[in-house]
This record gives structure tokens, C-alpha cells and sequence, in this order.
């Protein structure tokens, strides 16, 4: 006799935000400079806090308006 598997309960996810933390002024290796803003990549659900990243961005190297041309960049 062949047995009917049983079904898993449908539990609801737990809810949880992602948010940022407070940046903080960083050395950039690329410009030889303290122009980057890093910070880390927080998790808050109802069991607590976890920090589950970081998040980086350098004024001068990751600023569009700075870069040069795309031609400029491919060396022609």
C-alpha cells in the first residue's frame, strides 16, 4: 500500500529590514587619498542585529561626472 506523504506547514517568513549604518571616512588605495565613505550593511530582524556586508564608495574614483570619456578609457 502506497502511503500519501504528508504536507509541510506553510510558515509565514519573518520580517526583516536591510539598511545601512553610519559611514565613515576611509583611505582610498586608488587615490592615495582619505576619500572614501565606507560602512557596513546592517540586518535587523526580530531575533536581533547582524551585520551581513559593508558598502564602500570612493568621491573620486566612483564619481561619473570625474571619469573620463568612454574612447579615453579604451585607449583609443
Amino acid at each position: 500500500m502506497t502511503r500519501t506523504p504528508e504536507r509541510t506547514p506553510v510558515v509565514d517568513p519573518q520580517p526583516v529590514s536591510v539598511v545601512t549604518g553610519d559611514g565613515r571616512e576611509d583611505w582610498c588605495a586608488a587615490c592615495k587619498a582619505y576619500t572614501r565613505h565606507t560602512g557596513d550593511v546592517l540586518m535587523l530582524s526580530p531575533e536581533g542585529v547582524s551585520t551581513v556586508g559593508a558598502w564602500s564608495w570612493c568621491e573620486i574614483c566612483d564619481d561619473p561626472a570625474d571619469q573620463p570619456p568612454e574612447e579615453a578609457r579604451r585607449g583609443r
